[in-house]
């Protein structure tokens, strides 16, 4: 007879163990088998050298709504209430950086700046502060200063900014979940699910060697791949995945915590910024959002790249003038030869004025893909996360999970959500009291 899990849960990034960790520690599920295709959990969108390692919203992405940066930030916070209790590695996960900003420069972008602290930043970070002193900003950002030409207006948002491994986040939540040995919880590395099939007790996962598993409730958080998961299932028919490859330069540490520039409306891309590296040792400048081929950083999937193939990218890219400018923008900053000192010109110097140009490297040991959803019908470009299916239907025991920047900070909302998805559809119970003694009030679903 098929051995059957309460709940299976495809991928290990911060989002799949997150929903493991809350399942097995707050419910009283029986049963749940975590499958990951890498040898440990944390190693693709996770990993921190695939990502700018920022918690957000810090405030720096003005393209975000009042309620988008109230939604994120409720979840966001999350992470220093775990990593600060008794199941966190506190410094290991998180860290305060000395230093969080928006910089804008030039009285165009001063003036929007402006505006959007008090429409966008300041009713959400009350603490955030407008300045436009260079030496007030210096104090917190020499660089930043240093060398600009004495008649050029710059002006900040001052910000409290946290860096975090969000790869050791996902693995910290899979040791918490393993130690419920009260509990069937069972971890599959290096097991790649190829099909996925609805069976009459839930779901049957068909893996790459030939073996199976089954489940009664599939929370599917595979990343770039999670669209097409969730096709096989007869969700998401109604969009296209954009895969967005994001690069990076580095420098000698200059830059003692983050700081962002401008951030155009209607791109759901952040802006380049330069960010202290976890261990300090230099200062990372990125990313350049560009299309790619790949799912995955240097994996090329031909079959998923046809399979996914529409004509809605190529339409989406030419017809918003946004995404269009910012695509042409970051290809040329990626081109051979010439890319570098394009950036150096128009992004690193934007900065770090007195940056040299010998000083600035390209950097293949950081960046990675990420996967944004495109509308099929509206051309909407998705803003971060959504789950699949989007209105939940009885019998329909699925959540599929589209984590894309800023998903990572929100690993614990969205993995509340499936929970609560969860308990619903299996009976369980949740223990709200010893949930909110760690992280406070519950979110809201």
């Amino acid at each position: 007879m098929r051995d059957v899990y309460d709940v299976a849960i495809i991928g290990m990034g911060a989002v799949g163990t997150a929903t493991g960790f809350l399942l097995t520690e707050f419910t009283n599920v029986r049963s749940v088998l975590f499958l990951e295709k890498e040898s440990s959990a944390g190693q693709i969108a996770s990993d921190r050298r695939t990502n700018s390692q920022t918690r957000h919203p810090f405030g720096g992405e003005l393209n975000y709504t009042p309620e988008v940066m109230k939604a994120i930030k409720r979840y966001s916070d999350m992470i220093p209430s775990y990593a600060n209790s008794k199941y966190g590695r506190g410094y290991d996960i998180v860290r305060h950086t000395k230093s969080g900003m928006v910089l804008a420069v030039g009285r165009n972008e001063k003036e929007y700046l402006g505006k959007k602290f008090h429409d966008t930043v300041k009713p959400v970070f009350p603490n955030a502060e407008l300045m436009e002193d260079k030496e007030e900003i210096a104090k917190l950002e020499p660089y930043i200063v240093r060398g600009r030409k004495p008649d050029e207006e710059i002006g900040i948002i001052k910000l409290q900014a946290d860096i975090v491994d969000f790869g050791e986040l996902a693995r910290s939540f899979e040791e918490n979940a393993l130690q419920h040995q009260d509990k069937k919880i069972h971890v599959k590395f290096n097991t790649k699910v190829k099909r996925i099939q609805e069976v009459s007790e839930g779901y049957d996962l068909r893996i790459r060697n030939g073996g199976s598993f089954s489940a009664r409730y599939l929370v599917v958080s595979a990343g770039s791949y999670t669209l097409s998961f969730a096709k096989q299932l007869g969700l998401g028919g109604d969009f296209v995945a954009f895969p967005v490859a994001g690069k990076f330069y580095t420098s000698p540490s200059v830059i003692n915590g983050k700081v962002y520039t401008f951030q155009e409306e209607g791109v759901p891309f952040a802006a380049t910024h330069a960010d202290r590296e976890w261990d300090g040792a230099v200062t990372r400048y990125g990313p350049t959002a560009t299309p790619t081929l790949m799912f995955e950083k240097n994996r090329p999937d031909i079959k998923e790249f046809i399979d996914n193939l529409d004509p809605v990218l190529l339409d989406t890219v030419i017809s918003k003038k946004a995404i269009r400018n910012i695509m042409i923008k970051n290809i040329a900053y990626s081109l051979p030869g010439g890319g570098r000192h394009l950036f150096w010109k128009y992004e690193a110097r934007k900065i770090v004025p007195s940056i040299p140009y010998s000083d600035l490297k390209p950097a293949p040991e950081f960046g990675g893909v990420r996967t944004v959803g495109i509308n099929k019908r509206t051309r909407e470009l998705k803003l971060g996360e959504f789950t699949l299916p989007e209105v939940p239907k009885d019998g329909v025991n699925i959540c599929a999970n589209m984590a894309p920047s800023p998903g990572a900070s929100g690993s614990l909302g969205i993995a509340y959500k499936n929970v609560a998805k969860i308990t619903k559809a299996l009976g369980l119970e949740f223990d709200d009291e010893k949930f909110t003694k760690v992280f406070g009030k519950l979110p809201v679903v």
